[in-house]
């Protein structure tokens, strides 16, 4: 006789005590509890094997002193305490079968009986193979168990508040013409998710997985919604870039890596991922197909639209509420966690920056580009700021100040190789945050050098 499974003792349990429940009520007048019995008697209620019947004031009253001595334990159906125990056989043959079955784990039970008589060990010549296998799998020793994977136990992770936890991560898309190179591309999307409201911050497709895709994904976020508290992302190098680094620390972001090998942690995005490749890329290919949608900028429009009228405002299985609405929730709640910053900052820390050294010529040299600088600063080490889609404009600082602007001598590269396919706002938003640089850096010069002798001294022009 096979152990009845603990949900099913349990679910017997629950249904006992709902015929006791009307005899739990306190405080009760004298005479009601035989009253209640005799009520109780007069119904039909559901047995073990879910037939209506008829249950005798005895039955009830042993339901009911059991719950008061044991609890819920109490109204479960009892186990006889021979189920489980060998009867056929001894314990040596199971124990002998145990030791083939984890030596040759690919043997069935019928082989492991011949090895077992064959080798006149007592108890093998009762042993037949149903019995055997009950036995090893109450053991955890069937071959099913022994093939699966030991897993390490995983706690859900969660946080209070939307912007709280920023996850990222990249998926390989369906394929698209590229007018540049006369070929079909992989395309590559980058997303970041708000791990509290399922709201994407953004997310936008690209040609190319590096560093220039992912900062322009992230300076996008953080215009749109401020800076979060945690940027949790992958363990891969385009997300430890030094630059990635320098960006945190400027605007106080703290950056979060999986473990190599762990990716369970970026468990949202990637199941977000799975919507996307369910449910937006057969339209999105259709769309190409048809030629409908034929270039990068058309598809990043086609998904923008996508996510705000389907993803968006649909109804989240787990929320119980579109994103849109837990994030506008969170917000009313005072739940939002996110860091308001000045748009001039943001831009000026996402700012691409190296560290070259001034030549006795007053020039440095980047990316196969000549420029000239102060000859105050010869032989110095000075930083370069700049906007890599356009290496026209170079910033120079020395010691965290601004010095000047570098003069283009020789130019062979307009922007930086990794950006030369993608031509984006960011390097409108880019340019600005360097106009405003320079402009912020004439205006203190001009506003020291405003102060004369003539003015302190009250002075008119006229005299």
């Amino acid at each position: 006789m096979n152990l009845p499974p603990d949900d099913e003792r349990e679910r017997v349990a629950l249904q006992r005590f709902e015929i006791i429940v009307p005899l739990l009520k306190r405080p009760m007048p004298r005479g009601a509890q035989k009253l209640i019995l005799e009520e109780l008697t007069k119904k039909m209620h559901l047995d073990a094997q879910n037939r209506l019947v008829f249950l005798g004031k005895r039955t009830i009253e042993r339901y009911l002193s059991n719950y008061l001595k044991f609890g819920l334990e109490g109204l479960k159906p009892k186990v006889r305490p021979e189920q489980g125990s060998l009867k056929a056989f001894g314990q040596q043959a199971l124990d002998e079968a145990v030791k083939i079955r984890l030596a040759r784990p690919e043997l069935s039970a019928d082989s492991i009986i011949d090895i077992l008589r064959s080798g006149q060990i007592p108890g093998s010549e009762k042993m037949c193979v149903s019995t055997l296998n009950r036995h090893l799998r109450r053991l955890g020793k069937d071959r099913p168990a022994l093939k699966r994977v030991v897993r390490k136990r995983y706690r859900l992770f969660s946080v209070e508040g939307a912007h709280a936890l920023w996850i990222c991560d990249v998926w390989d898309g369906p394929y698209l013409y590229d007018e540049l190179t006369n070929k079909k591309r992989r395309l590559r999307l980058v997303a970041i998710i708000d791990s509290y409201t399922r709201y994407i911050v953004h997310a936008e497709f690209y040609f190319n997985e590096n560093r220039p895709c992912l900062e322009d994904t992230l300076l996008k976020a953080i215009l749109k919604h401020h800076v979060p508290e945690i940027f949790y992302c992958d363990n891969a190098r385009v997300f430890r870039s030094q630059h990635l680094k320098r960006i945190a620390a400027e605007l106080g972001l703290s950056i979060k890596h999986s473990r190599a090998g762990q990716p369970q942690g970026r468990g949202r995005i990637e199941r977000w991922f799975r919507t996307v490749a369910e449910k937006c890329e057969p339209l999105l290919r259709e769309q190409t197909e048809s030629g409908k949608v034929a270039t990068l900028y058309e598809v990043n429009s086609f998904f923008t639209a996508w996510l705000e009228r389907r993803y968006h405002s649909r109804r989240h299985s787990t929320l119980k509420m579109s994103p849109r609405d837990a994030l506008e929730k969170a917000c009313a709640s005072h739940l939002n966690m996110s860091r308001p910053v000045e748009p001039a900052t943001v831009h000026e820390a996402f700012l691409w920056r190296e560290n070259r050294v001034v030549s006795s010529l007053g020039a440095v040299k980047i990316y196969s580009n000549l420029y000239e600088v102060e000859e105050s600063l010869l032989g110095k080490t000075v930083e370069l700021r700049f906007n890599p889609y356009d290496l026209k404009r170079i910033l120079v600082y020395f010691e965290g100040v601004y010095r000047c602007e570098a003069r283009p001598y020789q130019m062979k590269n307009f922007t930086e190789k990794r950006v030369k396919e993608r031509q984006t706002d960011s390097h409108k938003a880019l340019e600005k945050a360097m106009q405003a640089i320079v402009q912020e850096h004439k205006d203190e010069i001009k506003e020291r050098s405003g102060l004369s002798f003539a003015k302190a001294l009250e002075v008119k022009h006229d005299e």
